[in-house]
């Protein structure tokens, strides 16, 4: 039996990170699947973490719904799901510490980059976008944080704010849909109405306190806060 403390905890922790992944565009699992596991078993914390990221990312993708670039959320989803699944299958063989590294450098080096004012611009033709969207997918089946590496990408697409977030938040649902699926199926996340309400909504007015905060960064300001964001995750993955 779950206590209510644990809940609380549980509930409380998803606004917060489902505020600061609205703003930065990634983050909110990689915050809540720590206090998860520390509250909960190991397989349920993976399944709850994911629903809540599937019904933040569905009410970040609403209310950006006008922003959505479908062309390149489409070419980046498809391209990261199939080789989501190879990376994935690959777990056992490659060491996942030394990917998490590899990762880190490259966003810690991207992110000092781009705060000193440099500006790495992907192109948008669709094998530009096809071949981003397979890296995210791999890495991300390889050691299951595809956000960060997501939000690099899509922000080296030179795409005004309001398009690389809700761009970045249909990307993260088409790609969620697949994995709730999987976990619903293997069993990892059970169908428990009242817990997917609670989640649900803390995961709405999560969003929506976030993308009030949105509206008082300015624009110029916005791609610093991500370029940080990116810069603090790079740092973790060295160092934690």
């Amino acid at each position: 039996m779950t206590s209510t403390i644990s809940i609380t905890i549980f509930l409380f922790s998803a606004v917060i990170a489902e505020i600061v992944g609205t703003i930065a565009g990634f983050g909110s699992a990689t915050i809540l699947v720590p206090i998860a596991g520390s509250l909960f078993d190991i397989k349920r914390a993976i399944g709850l973490v994911a629903l809540f990221h599937f019904f933040g990312q569905l009410v970040d993708g609403f209310l950006w719904r006008k922003f959505i670039m479908w062309r390149i959320g489409i070419l980046f989803s498809v391209a990261g799901v199939i080789l989501a699944f190879v990376g994935a299958s690959l777990i056992v063989y490659l060491p996942g510490r030394s990917i998490e590294i590899a990762l880190g450098v490259f966003l810690v080096t991207y992110a000092v980059y781009s705060l000193a004012g440099r500006k790495f611009v992907i192109p948008t033709t669709n094998a530009a976008i096809v071949v981003a969207g397979g890296i995210t997918g791999f890495v991300a089946g390889l050691i299951g944080i595809p956000g960060a590496l997501r939000t690099a990408f899509l922000s080296s697409l030179n795409l005004k704010r309001e398009y690389f977030l809700g761009t970045s938040f249909a990307v993260a649902f088409l790609v969620d849909i697949v994995r709730v699926g999987v976990y619903f199926n293997s069993g990892t996340l059970e169908l428990n109405p009242y817990w997917w309400m609670a989640i649900f909504v803390v995961a709405f007015f999560g969003s929506l306190i976030g993308k009030k905060l949105i509206t008082k960064i300015e624009s110029a300001q916005f791609y610093l806060v991500v370029y940080c964001a990116l810069l603090l995750f790079g740092i973790k993955l060295l160092f934690w």
